[in-house]
């Protein structure tokens, strides 16, 4: 994976298409109706680490020194 600017592709969904203002990309009409994108400068906010509370765990989602992403529960 790369790191958020740069310049390696890092700001494009998974279709490959640019993502828009915000980093995020409306769904499309091929069935992704569920699916929300985020960008990783957004879901980030600057930090190298962010906690994700689902249902009752605690997941950490970090950005490795490569540029990489690595998701513990």
């Amino acid at each position: 994976m790369s790191s958020p600017g740069d310049g390696s592709g890092s700001d494009r969904g998974p279709s490959g298409a640019a993502l828009g203002a915000g980093g995020a990309q409306p769904p499309t009409s091929q069935g992704d109706g569920d699916v929300r994108y985020v960008s990783s400068a957004e879901l980030f906010g600057g930090a190298r680490e962010v906690v994700i509370q689902h249902e009752h765990h605690r997941y950490r989602l970090k950005i490795t020194s490569k540029g990489g992403m690595i998701l513990n529960k």
